[in-house]
């Protein structure tokens, strides 16, 4: 193996390692609990347990020795987001009132993960119902970046890219509705994929309610990991159709482009981009262009940042309407009461006109940006305007975030991630520097519909030409859990 502490092995090697009998899965997932103990006190990233692991664990190891293997994930054990519905273990979505709801049913990527021989013994930090940019909630507390502890994850998917980047877990499965897997690995330092929308089944997520049939505008489940080989593995465990549609229905994604010629997004006078991060983009660029790649500055003709922020914005209500109710609705819609501050909530009683106008200017998006792929590979964008923030659990109105030291909306974070989230379109997010904090700093890698392999490919190039990271510096575990805002 690549390094002597399996904690560090990728979720590839960690397979290798178990199908050789060079380790056990019962010892793999022993030194990763052993770390978690060590290590995730003060940073709050891994929130449950599962006490069954240790049996599944045996029994993949008993089903090696009788000559069986159950998939590419065989014995590898890994964290799921406490979003995804886990048989017999609490999944809560951050959320107070479901803080002893036990699924009886796994989430269709849980169930996958499961099929391709996985180990699932953990859930990680998140924000209540998935709806904030940062990783906390009054179940489990805060998670804290093991970069820098007294920085956000960010979030949604935050715990669980803590967790990667902590060595917690080779690999986790998170959700990104507006860069709720993105921002977060770039925060954290690791690669996540966001995968087209449909082609991974939300079944089986909190919220919405567990297991109501019901298929959230823009959301997709999407996996993390330390390396683009570990994401695409996961990729492949858990993409496929509703369990409803699996009889008629299969999945297959295109085989990846040969990278010819890639477009550059770094800013944009709607919403402006830390100086810092706009740097990462441009690195990132000049490392293709070293690699005589084609790569310009370029946007899709009809398609402005500010128009479609506005539509994603508009469609992005959809989801949080379901957290208000009926008659604060009806009281937004009619002018007598303001809209919170809450993601999505900006157009929560917007009328059914309003939508459907929206709805087709995100089909007439779609077909810009289907032209636009027909010209280049791929797309390099930022990831959020701003860096990794401090913790900040003030309420909504009140929070902040700065851009090169000036103030801005700080819902500005996920402006970049909606200009192609809105679109179905799949991003990849991978690694590229750290700032001046000592920070990670990511970029996405976007493609067309359903050129999910073109965009990991990409990340996998663009993983081989910049310098890695290293590791993050672990927090002692005596330090204090309290911190700015927390």
């Amino acid at each position: 193996m690549s390094d002597p502490d399996p904690c560090w092995w990728s979720a590839q090697e960690a397979a290798a390692a178990i199908a050789r009998r060079r380790i056990s899965a019962r010892e793999y997932l022993r030194a990763l609990t052993d770390r978690i103990e060590a290590h995730n006190g003060p940073l709050g990233l891994v929130v449950t347990l599962d006490e069954r692991a240790e049996a599944a664990a045996r029994r993949a190891d008993d089903a090696l020795a009788r000559g069986e293997v159950r998939g590419p994930l065989h014995g590898v054990a890994m964290t799921v987001k406490d979003s995804m519905a886990t048989r017999g273990l609490r999944t809560t979505g951050g959320m107070t009132e479901l803080r002893s709801f036990t699924p009886v049913e796994d989430a269709a990527v849980v169930a996958g993960l499961r099929a391709a021989g996985a180990v699932i013994f953990g859930k990680t930090n998140l924000p209540a119902g998935s709806a904030d940019l940062q990783s906390f909630n009054d179940v489990f507390g805060t998670a804290r970046n093991p970069w820098r502890p007294e920085y956000s994850t960010s979030g949604s998917s935050g715990g669980g890219a803590g967790a990667v980047a902590a060595g917690f877990t080779p690999a986790e499965v998170g959700s990104d509705i507006a860069g709720s897997v993105r921002l977060p690995a770039a925060a954290c330092g690791v690669v996540g994929h966001k995968p087209t929308f449909g082609t991974v089944s939300m079944y089986g997520h909190v919220p919405p309610a567990p297991f109501r049939n019901l298929m959230l505008d823009i959301a997709v489940p999407g996996p993390m990991g330390r390396c683009v080989d570990d994401v695409l593995l996961a990729l492949r465990a858990i993409a496929g159709p509703h369990p409803w549609d699996r009889a008629a229905w299969q999945l297959a994604f295109p085989p990846p482009r040969e990278i010819r010629r890639v477009a550059v997004w770094s800013d944009d006078a709607y919403c402006p981009v830390d100086r810092e991060v706009r740097d990462a983009v441009e690195q990132a660029a000049t490392a293709l262009a070293e690699q005589g790649i084609t790569v310009e500055h370029a946007t899709p003709r009809g398609i402005q940042l500010e128009t479609s922020d506005l539509v994603f914005r508009r469609l992005l209500a959809a989801a949080a309407v379901n957290n208000h109710p009926l008659d604060v609705i009806e009281q937004i819609g009619e002018g007598r009461r303001e809209p919170g501050a809450e993601l999505g909530a900006a157009h929560v009683g917007q009328r059914y006109r309003h939508w459907s106008d929206a709805e087709e200017r995100r089909a007439q998006l779609r077909l810009r940006w289907r032209s636009f792929f027909q010209t280049y590979d791929a797309l390099l964008l930022p990831v959020s305007a701003s860096l990794t923030i401090p913790h900040d659990h003030r309420p909504f109105a009140a929070r902040r975030i700065r851009v090169d030291g000036v103030e801005r909306p700080y819902w500005d974070q996920v402006t970049w991630a909606g200009l192609t989230g809105v679109a179905y379109l799949p991003s990849t997010v991978v690694p590229v520097r750290l700032d001046s904090r000592g920070l990670p700093v990511g970029v996405a890698v976007a493609g067309g519909h359903l050129e999910d392999m073109t965009t990991l490919a990409v990340a996998r190039l663009l993983a081989t030409l910049l310098p890695p990271l290293g590791r993050p510096p672990m927090p002692d575990r005596t330090m204090a859990t309290t911190g700015a805002g927390a």
